[in-house]
């Protein structure tokens, strides 16, 4: 039971570090876009800007997908699920969070090859090694099967919860 209590606790730190990273993220978007035009109108423009939010945006889309999945955000077809009793219902949750799960970890292994594979490539205009670029997709979808696993669990001992009951 402290493992289940400890994985979950685990989960909402994160959830809430991801939450607080996202918001500096688009913080520095914004302020990054302003300096670009008031640069462009008054100075020169700043070559490095556009790429700068772009990696930014990638970062705070793949953190934002773990946290809107730990809070169950994300669109779902849920006809099937309605219509089944209890039981059902809770085990379909589960098959659905392991299938996520699955997908999540097959994208953090082939995210990890692809992450060293980007060797000595530099970004166009900030000379950024592409591969923290890159990284994000393995940490975003890490953080994404960490909230499965903790919904498979929370899941579980939902149903174990009534079968006692």
């Amino acid at each position: 039971m402290m493992i289940v209590r400890g994985i979950h606790k685990i989960s909402d730190a994160l959830d809430k570090i991801a939450e607080a990273v996202i918001v500096i993220m688009l913080g520095a978007m914004v302020i990054i876009t302003g300096a670009q035009i008031v640069c462009r109108v008054f100075f020169t423009a700043l070559a490095w800007s556009q790429e700068a939010t772009r990696y930014l945006l990638i970062w705070s889309t793949l953190f934002g997908a773990g946290c809107v999945y730990k809070h169950s955000g994300h669109i779902s077809i849920s006809v099937l699920q309605d219509v089944l009793p209890g039981k059902a219902k809770d085990i379909l949750q589960i098959v659905v969070h392991v299938l996520c799960m699955i997908l999540f970890g097959l994208v953090v292994f082939y995210g990890i090859q692809y992450f060293g594979r980007q060797g000595s490539q530099l970004s166009a205009a900030m000379r950024l090694p592409m591969r923290y670029v890159y990284i994000c997709i393995p940490i975003g979808c890490g953080l994404m099967f960490f909230h499965a696993l903790d919904a498979v669990i929370c899941c579980v001992m939902h149903l174990v919860g009534k079968e006692e009951a």
